[in-house]
């Protein structure tokens, strides 16, 4: 729902608007994880282990929230830009709580009404009032999470204790988010100053088909995250889903010449920035499995050190191969940090493995 949304978004815009939605969006993610202090993965690893730390989490959250949201209209004086920041804030805090629960058929249930209502809400409201109809639409798709985070209230205690005993956990995990955040935005915060927002259009464009390919990965990480919390290896499940990314990376780089230029005839290079980029998948997917299992160990310094490898090379290579080569130097950093990330992880395993500590067991 959310791919053939974007899609349409991208057809119905056109490569500099759609460019600009994505710059804004990246702005008010990366404003939305630092409101948000970390409180994800802590939702996820410490529900998962019936500890009731969500009305604390909660409130702080949302007074973060709503503090970074004000002050992100005072730097873009966009509103629909500081009301995306509130719902993705929502969404996040929603999501994470159910996932932790290990609650698959809610989470399932909520995440496509939120899709649906993001479809219908954007596109009414971009035809309705305009450009900024984009942003309030997705902003006002979180309304169903408002229920998780009023039952959150309602069915646990405001102890800060709890979040100052886990403290360590919670800063290193916001230093995490940060750095993932980073790896999100960065290269569209680099390329609009650097090339324009017509590449990063085209960029953006392939960048939406990868997460297609990303749904199954995707997936599999919000249900492996709270298994590996509770000590669930589920080893067979990350084998077959490496093996799945693989295939899809093949039909992915196969596929792109007869599909993009039929379906978005305005994007002239997103076909070669898809070819390049979709060999990020494998090595993500494999990065993922290893983050889940070090996040359900409380092991969060290790995922950081990776992030920071992957945010540092990114942004040398952006800089470097983007001035040089345009939108496939940019989409070819995005593969070299992939792979950065997934040899210190795969490095990092068979340090493991030689204690006879394995990671994936």
């Amino acid at each position: 729902i959310a791919a053939l949304f974007w899609f349409y978004i991208a057809s119905a815009l056109g490569p500099e608007p759609y460019g600009k939605v994505s710059y804004l969006i990246a702005v008010a993610t990366l404003t939305s994880t630092v409101s948000l202090l970390g409180s994800t993965n802590m939702l996820t690893v410490y529900t998962a282990k019936n500890v009731k730390i969500e009305s604390a989490v909660y409130l702080i959250s949302i007074i973060c929230g709503l503090i970074a949201s004000i002050i992100l209209y005072f730097i873009t004086y966009d509103v629909s830009a500081s009301a995306y920041v509130i719902g993705i804030m929502i969404i996040g805090l929603g999501n994470a709580t159910i996932i932790g629960k290990k609650s698959y058929k809610n989470y399932s249930k909520y995440i496509i009404a939120q899709k649906l209502l993001m479809a219908s809400l954007s596109i009414s409201m971009y035809y309705t009032i305009g450009f900024d109809g984009i942003l309030f639409g997705i902003a006002l798709s979180s309304a169903p999470y408002l229920i998780i985070i009023y039952k959150g209230f309602r069915e646990s205690k405001i102890d800060f204790r709890l979040i100052k005993d886990r403290f360590a956990f919670m800063s290193n995990s916001y230093m995490l988010n940060l750095s993932s955040a980073f790896t999100g935005s960065i290269d569209k915060l680099i390329i609009v100053p650097l090339l324009g927002l017509g590449i990063l259009g085209n960029y953006q464009l392939g960048i939406q088909f990868l997460a297609v390919l990303q749904i199954l990965p995707s997936i599999v990480y919000k249900y492996i995250l709270p298994q590996d919390a509770s000590g669930n290896p589920n080893r067979n499940l990350k084998k077959v889903i490496i093996i799945i990314s693989a295939i899809f990376t093949f039909c992915g780089i196969v596929l792109s010449p007869f599909i993009i230029p039929k379906l978005f005839p305005k994007y002239e290079n997103a076909v070669q920035v898809f070819q390049i980029i979709s060999l990020s998948l494998v090595p993500d997917t494999i990065t993922t499995i290893y983050q889940s299992k070090y996040f359900g160990n409380e092991k969060v310094k290790i995922v950081l050190i990776g992030s920071i490898i992957h945010v540092s090379i990114q942004i040398t290579s952006i800089l470097l191969l983007g001035k040089f080569f345009g939108a496939n130097g940019v989409a070819t950093s995005l593969v070299l940090c992939s792979l950065a990330s997934c040899i210190f992880y795969l490095v990092t395993s068979r340090f493991f493995e030689t204690r006879g500590k394995s990671i994936l067991s």
